[in-house]
């Protein structure tokens, strides 16, 4: 069995394709996205746009919570230069008609790469409520619009996956890793391949006992779905 462990409002296109390809998955978030009203200092960042040599959004939920308040302020500011750490973030931008690059790599090395190679002395980021990573990957000024928060999932039925004897799970981000490895206790008997997102999560999942992780193309759907579909 695949487990989907995305939020209600990002897995429904993994949802999709799984559906697609006919195999016996199951749609178990382990973490909810709310959005957070910005900060009266979040918005004073935002009035004075021009300051800032590129702004940056860290996600898609950064996108779909933070991009309105933006947009307003883009219409006069269009030069400014926007990045999205990957495709669906970018296209996420491109329905608000938020024109925006993307890194060599989709993770906070890639933004910071090209922070260095634009030689950016100072960003304005639109994250999750917890510091993006970025701010101890570079040497530019960095302020932060927190536009969401995400939270554990309080209600996780794990017992829907019990008698499944391989479980092939798809893991998106370091905080459904660690909830996974503190909540869920596996039978001895079944088999459990993680689908990571990135290489830091596949580290990371050693420290909770998981035997194999296997690293996707890329943590987009599709490169997720395919290599789940490779190891189920």
């Amino acid at each position: 069995m695949i487990i989907n462990t995305r939020p209600e409002e990002l897995g429904q296109k993994t949802n999709l394709l799984l559906e697609k390809y006919e195999c016996n998955f199951i749609h178990l978030p382990l973490t909810q996205i709310l959005k957070k009203e910005p900060s009266s200092q979040a918005l004073k960042y935002l009035k004075n746009l021009s300051n800032y040599d590129a702004v940056i959004f860290t996600s898609q939920s950064a996108a779909r919570h933070g991009a309105k308040f933006f947009q307003e302020e883009y219409l006069n500011h269009k030069k400014i230069p926007v990045i999205s750490i990957g495709l669906a973030t970018q296209n996420s931008l491109l329905k608000l008609n938020i024109s925006s690059s993307v890194p060599p790599t989709y993770n906070s090395s890639g933004l910071a790469t090209v922070i260095k190679e634009k030689s950016y002395k100072k960003c304005l980021v639109f994250c999750g409520e917890k510091n993006p990573r970025i701010l101890s990957m570079t040497n530019a000024d960095i302020d932060t619009f927190p536009c969401y928060v995400s939270h554990d999932e309080t209600k996780v039925d794990f017992k829907k996956i019990k008698d499944s004897n391989k479980l092939v799970i798809l893991i998106y981000t370091q905080q459904s890793l660690e909830f996974l490895g503190r909540e869920f206790k596996a039978d001895k008997m079944q088999e459990i391949i993680l689908i990571a997102a990135s290489k830091r999560i596949q580290q990371s999942s050693k420290d909770y006992a998981f035997m194999k992780c296997v690293v996707a193309g890329s943590p987009h759907d599709k490169e997720m779905v395919q290599a789940a579909l490779a190891e189920y």
